[in-house]
This record gives C-alpha cells, structure tokens and sequence, in this order.
C-alpha cells in the first residue's frame, strides 16, 4: 500500500526529526558531549556560518520599503519589557501560592525568555512560510538593539540584581551576523547578477540548513542537560511548562500586536527567540537552572515552527 505524505507534513517531520535525533545523541552516547558542550564544544562554531548563509538565501530578493514597516515595530519591545515583568512577578506570585516559597529562579527564567530579542534566523522561517521576511529582519535589527542597551538596567530594575552586560559587543554580533549577508545580497543584486541567480537557484537549501542547526542547537541542549547533576524528572517538566506557557503568550501576542497585513510576522518576530543570548545570560549572571528555560524554549518555539510550515501554503512549498 502507497502512503502519501504532502510536503507540509514531510517538512513537519524532518524539523521534529532532526530535533528528536539532536536531542537523543548526547543522552545516549556520552562520549559526544563535550562536542556538543555550550562553552568548550566546538558544534557551536557551525551556528553562525549557518545562520549567514540562511540569511543571505532570505535577503537575495529582499527590498526594503515603508511597506515592510510599521508601528508594531515600536509596540514589540514594550511588549517583551511588559510580558517580562509580568511573567516574573506572576511567576513568583503563583509558586508561592502553590508551595508556600516563591521560586526565583523559575520567575528569572520567565523573565529572560520574555526579554529574548528575536531569533537571527526568524527571517528564513518566515521566508519558508512565504511573508514577509523585510518585517522580520527588521524586527531582529531593533529588539536585538533594544536588549543588548535596555536588559541590565531592566533586571536591576525588576529583580534587583546589578549585572554588567558588553552592551556595545552584543550590537556588533548582532550588526555581524545580519549586515554581513545583507551586504553581500545588495551587491550581489546590483553588480553581481550571475552571483545572485546561483544564490536563487540554490534557495532550497535554507530548509536543510535549517534542519542542521536544528539538530546541533538541541544537541547543545541536550548536552547541557545531562551535564546538570541533581535535576530531578519534576523539575525540567516545570521548566517546559513555563517555557510553553511563554511561547504560547509571546506567539499569540505577537498576532494580536501586529497590524492586519503583518499579524503573522509580528508572531514570528516576537515568539521566535534569540535564546542562546539569554542561555549566556543564565550562565553567567545566574545560575544552569535559570539557563533551562531558555534551552526547553528552543524546542518549545521550533515544534510551533514545524506546525506552521506543516499548514503553510502546499502550493508553494520549499520541499519538492
């Protein structure tokens, strides 16, 4: 008997595959995870290498316009600083409720995801749902800004804790990362147009690009988990359910802050996150079970990501 799979379910199942096979490696197969470790591994150079040459397949055809702009631009980071603080002192309010002590370090977490600017990669996705991506790199330009200058005050502010952030190092990685393909995608268009016709032709790869990081981000993930010693199976079902709970309000609220034409990017800008910058912030300023929340929204805001392409228009597919 032939089974039909359409290319929507078949993109669906390669991005929760490619998840699944990332996050089981390191479980079961020790001896790879100091590959995969977030700050002495080496998977993590591939990242941004990726990320550009995705980015470049986005922006071949990209042009930017007062169309691709609008005032939800500036409501997204009012939004992320509300649902952060909201979150926090929700998040404190309602462990104290339910155990009698408030949990700091559940109601930091919220915090951080809520605070994460959008995800570098959020203009492919997009790209992949057939929106526009201009909004969404755009969206990645601002709120990337916006939390490198605006995070360490709003954390003294709201959790009283005084942290030190290289505010102008996170607005050069981010310049980086972003301008480099933008860059290269103006000049390919304008003086290059042999160049730009190869980058078009070979657009397809963005999905199996994407399908790679995928599986060396959860990898890390993975990695960093079973590093952790003392974490009981309660604990990280906890922490997924904060982390769920976040990318559900961050996506839906994303939809209802966007105006009519660009409620699905806004979504897109405001609930795919950059959450390996927050995973640092944890690390560094906090403690590793803060930097579990942003770690479980990693695969929390791709599972949603592989069911929007799952429903995206099968007429125009990625995937052939």
């Amino acid at each position: 008997m032939k089974i039909n799979i359409n290319p929507g379910t078949r993109r669906m199942l390669c991005l929760v595959g490619a998840m699944a096979l990332g996050g089981s490696v390191p479980a079961l197969w020790s001896g790879c995870r100091a590959f995969f470790d977030n700050e002495t591994g080496h998977a993590g150079l591939v990242v941004p290498p990726m990320i550009m040459l995705m980015l470049l397949f986005s922006f071949i055809d990209v042009k930017f316009g007062r169309e691709s702009t609008g005032w939800s631009h500036l409501r997204i980071p009012l939004f992320m600083v509300a649902l952060a603080s909201g979150a926090y002192f929700a998040v404190l309010a309602l462990t104290e409720l339910l155990t009698g002590t408030p949990n700091q370090n559940f109601a930091v977490m919220a915090f951080l995801i809520g605070m994460s600017p959008t995800a570098n990669a959020a203009p492919v996705i997009t790209s992949l749902l057939k929106r526009r991506e201009d909004y969404v790199t755009l969206s990645v330009v601002l709120t990337n800004l916006f939390t490198a200058f605006a995070l360490a005050p709003l954390v003294a502010l709201v959790i009283g804790s005084a942290i030190e952030i290289d505010t102008l190092g996170l607005a050069w990685k981010t310049a980086l990362l972003i301008g480099s393909p933008f860059a290269l995608s103006v000049i390919f268009r304008n003086f290059l147009p042999r160049a730009a016709a190869f980058v078009r032709r070979w657009k397809i790869l963005s999905f199996y690009l994407w399908m790679v990081m995928l599986f060396t981000v959860c990898a890390q993930s993975s990695a960093y988990i079973c590093a952790q010693e003392n974490l009981s199976p309660l604990i990280l079902v906890e922490i997924f359910a904060i982390s769920a709970t976040m990318c559900a309000l961050n996506f839906f609220g994303g939809f209802c802050l966007g105006e009519p034409k660009f409620r699905r990017e806004c979504s897109q800008s405001v609930g795919q996150k950059n959450t390996m910058l927050m995973l640092w912030v944890g690390l560094a300023f906090f403690n590793p079970i803060v930097a579990l929340g942003p770690t479980f929204y990693v695969v929390c805001h791709n599972l949603w990501n592989s069911w929007q392409l799952r429903h995206a228009d099968r007429n125009e597919t990625t995937i052939r």
